[in-house]
């Protein structure tokens, strides 16, 4: 046996892809403006150099000394700024960087330099590369904090999106959860967005399957059920008539199999809505009738508390009423072990109650009790009958006893004697 695949959210997924695009995206955007940023700041601190060897150019010029030879740090904590100053005709002193024969930018280990020659003055102006760097970095980085904010807005943006994005599956997955197990009809695929409409329509391919494979097996069992009743009818007399013992002790199960084709036509008839109608129908009258016929036959008591109500009408067809209440009391009969008991309130609302040792099967049947030839078929008949009519029928099964419930509409008042 494998182990299930572990599910994974496609919600989750796309956000974290977009925001990982997103956020590789803004990292190469920094490091493309960290490469323009390196050289419009070096620009820019070449400039500072040019503007302090002018401004030094302007101060000798003006000096009526000559000039003191010296380095000094424009920054003096530091020492990465630097401007040196020494006679054109002297030895130059030692510096950090190599002696430099031409005037210009140089670029040294460590350093860049401005040299500058006037009034017999040697001037050097440097700038280590190190800080240049540094107050470089420090700019990128202002722009990768800056960027925190935005990757948390997109992030949010992105869950709310996306949450909006997957509202029509969700809301479509919801429609379908809250069907009924015998609803078959189409979905409904109007709003649903572009990428959801080929799923709507495969599930509705599908549906469609499904419905034309019940609707062979509705016709199937209905013209079986149909063409074994005249054989079994033929049978019956033939051997009703036959002077034989062995023959007349197999009337019994002639009689059961032709109940049972009968249950057959009538699950059939009652899956395909054939025969329901809205009455009105009486429902005590009818409830009496089925007792006073199945009584003589029935291997256990039959009660009926009918409250003392004369008459109740209801909203249904008699016939569907009649054939849904004699497969529950015969289901009850059969498969039970113990005495049936039928109590009818002024609601509308009756109820079928007996022991049995079996219980509620998934697929709506008893496990036939104890002298019970049965095949189970009454509460799918039931079942059936009832979505076809629009009454609720609730099963409970507990503490060795079974109970249907039914809830009628009642047609007009309910008299009692």
């Amino acid at each position: 046996m494998t182990d299930a695949a572990p599910s994974w959210s496609l919600r989750r997924r796309l956000t974290a892809r977009v925001l990982g695009l997103a956020t590789a995206a803004w990292l190469a955007t920094i490091a493309l403006a960290a490469v323009v940023l390196d050289h419009e700041i070096n620009e820019m601190f070449d400039e500072e150099l040019q503007a302090l060897v002018e401004t030094t150019v302007l101060f000798l010029d003006t000096a009526e000394a000559a000039a003191i030879p010296r380095s000094l740090g424009v920054e003096t904590n530091d020492g990465e700024r630097i401007l040196r100053l020494r006679p054109d005709s002297t030895t130059a002193t030692p510096a950090p960087w190599p002696t430099l024969l031409q005037d210009g930018f140089h670029d040294a280990p460590g350093w860049r330099i401005l040299r500058r020659t006037a009034e017999g003055t040697v001037i050097e102006a440097a700038h280590g590369t190190r800080w240049r760097r540094e107050e470089m970095l420090e700019v990128a980085s202002a722009f990768l904090v800056l960027a925190l904010p935005l990757i948390i807005l997109l992030l949010l943006g992105l869950r709310r999106t996306s949450a909006e994005a997957m509202l029509p599956l969700q809301v479509l997955a919801s429609s379908v959860a809250a069907r009924r197990p015998d609803d078959l009809s189409a979905v409904e695929a109007v709003g649903l967005p572009r990428e959801l409409q080929p799923l709507a329509k495969a599930f509705d391919a599908y549906l469609g399957r499904l419905e034309h494979l019940r609707q062979a097996e509705r016709d199937f069992v209905a013209n079986v059920a149909h063409e074994l009743r005249t054989p079994l009818a033929a049978i019956r007399a033939r051997l009703e008539l036959a002077s034989d013992l062995d023959a007349n002790a197999t009337l019994p199960m002639i009689d059961a199999l032709t109940r049972r084709v009968e249950r057959l036509l009538q699950l059939a008839r009652s899956e395909a809505g054939v025969g329901v109608g809205q009455g009105p129908a009486d429902l005590v009258r009818i409830l009496h009738l089925l007792i006073d016929d199945i009584r003589p036959r029935a291997r256990h008591p039959i009660r009926f508390d009918d409250s003392d109500l004369d008459r109740m009408m209801v909203v249904a067809d008699a016939d569907a009423v009649a054939i849904l209440l004699r497969n529950l009391l015969e289901n009850a009969v059969e498969h039970g072990n113990g005495p049936v008991t039928l109590r009818l309130v002024p609601d509308g609302r009756l109820s079928i109650e007996n022991p049995t040792h079996g219980t509620l099967m998934a697929d709506a049947r008893f496990k036939p009790g104890e002298g019970s030839d049965g095949m189970g078929l009454g509460l799918s008949i039931a079942d059936s009958l009832a979505r076809a009519m629009g009454v609720a029928l609730v099963r409970q099964d507990g503490a060795g006893q079974v109970r249907f419930s039914i809830q009628f509409v009642l047609a007009q008042a309910t008299h009692t004697g």
